[in-house]
C-alpha cells in the first residue's frame, strides 16, 4: 500500500484552516470576563478568576492579595469587586473578605459570589481597599 502525501496532509490543513477562520467568541462561548485589579499602596492584586456558575445565575469570582515586598503577616483590608457592562456603568458590587491559609501564608486568598448574569463585553473590577468605604 502506498501513502499519498496529499490526502495525509489535507486533514490537518483543513483543520488548521477551520481554527484561522473561526472568531474566538463562536469556539469559546463560555470565554472568560476581562477583568481589572486595582492594588492599593502596599498590597497588590495577584490571580483572579471570574466565571458563571453552571447554570448562568451567579458569577463566582475568586483570587489573592499579596505584599508588594514579600513578607509573611496580616494583610488588611477587603477586596471590592464590581461587575462593569461595556460602557462602564456597575451592574452589581459587592466586597469579600481576605483569609490567610494560615499565620505564615505570604499571600491573602478572596471569593465571592454575585448574583448576575454578566452580559457580553462586561469586565470585573477587581481592587484591595484598606479601609471600608
Amino acid at each position: 500500500m502506498r501513502l499519498n502525501i496529499r490526502s495525509i496532509t489535507a486533514g490537518p490543513l483543513v483543520l488548521a484552516l477551520l481554527m484561522a477562520i473561526t472568531p474566538l467568541d463562536a469556539a469559546n462561548p463560555s470565554a472568560p470576563l476581562n477583568i481589572e485589579r486595582h492594588a492599593s499602596s502596599r498590597f497588590l492584586v495577584g490571580f483572579v478568576h471570574a466565571k458563571p456558575d453552571a447554570a448562568g445565575s451567579v458569577l463566582n469570582v475568586r483570587g489573592t492579595v499579596r505584599p508588594r515586598i514579600p513578607a509573611r503577616g496580616f494583610i488588611p483590608g477587603q477586596v471590592h469587586i464590581t461587575v462593569l457592562d461595556a460602557d462602564g456603568h456597575a451592574l452589581a458590587e459587592t466586597d469579600a473578605s481576605l483569609m490567610r491559609a494560615n499565620r505564615q501564608a505570604r499571600s491573602a486568598h478572596f471569593f465571592a459570589q454575585i448574583a448576575i448574569d454578566p452580559p457580553a463585553g462586561s469586565r470585573v473590577r477587581v481592587e484591595h481597599r484598606l479601609t471600608r468605604l
